[in-house]
């Protein structure tokens, strides 16, 4: 299998073809002062200048997740307790609009398995297809396109409204697949904006994989 790196803040190796779980968010969701109030504790508990017993329950999940680098659920973390916003996918029109960018690629650069469309960020799972351009460019293309329309319901101008980087991560078996489209599903009802999936209505899932 041939592989692709490319480099933004973060390093990225990227098999051609390959399953993701992918996770993109509003740009400013995740409050600086928690982002760095975590790597502050984390910092210092690996310092032994904190130690266990200091933490609230609240602090040790954080570390957890940060020690682990199970990153996807430490930004989900991040993004579900924000209380300030911006949520501009709870919009209806936004949110369709988001959802038409991301089935419009299905089938020609993505197999599209799943996504939930969240009120500040988005969890996608696919497999790339054989000659699609490098996953990166393909995002960077979904978010410029959707943000453009986005801002303009919104009437903002000049304005970002896709946090730069991406989140990605290649799934390697069928038990981790399953394990993060049944994550994906459930993401609504763990943030109680609904009491089942199927209550959500910016969540798809290919009927075959139910």
């Amino acid at each position: 299998m041939k592989t692709r790196n490319y480099q933004r803040k973060l390093p990225h190796i990227q098999p051609e073809e390959a399953t993701f779980f992918i996770t993109f968010r509003l740009k400013d969701s995740i409050p600086l002062d928690d982002i760095r109030r975590i790597q502050k504790n984390l910092a210092r508990f690996e310092q032994g200048l904190l130690s266990w017993i200091d933490l609230t329950t609240e602090e040790k999940y954080e570390i957890d997740l940060a020690k682990h680098e199970k990153w996807f659920m430490f930004n989900d973390h991040l993004l579900d307790k924000n209380p300030n916003g911006p949520y501009w996918l709870k919009d209806a029109e936004v949110a369709n609009i988001v959802a038409e960018a991301i089935h419009y690629r299905a089938n020609k650069q993505y197999e599209l398995h799943g996504y939930t469309i969240m009120p500040n960020h988005v969890h996608m799972l696919v497999t790339s297809l054989p000659e699609a351009p490098v996953l990166h460019k393909v995002m960077q293309h979904l978010k410029r396109v959707s943000g453009k329309r986005c801002n303009k319901i919104l009437h903002r101008t000049g304005l970002a409204f896709w946090e730069d980087e991406s989140y990605d991560r290649i799934v390697r078996d069928e038990k981790e697949f399953l394990n993060i489209l049944n994550y994906i599903l459930r993401n609504p009802v763990k943030a109680k904006l609904a009491k089942s999936w199927e209550d959500w209505p910016y969540t798809f899932v290919q009927p075959e994989l139910l």
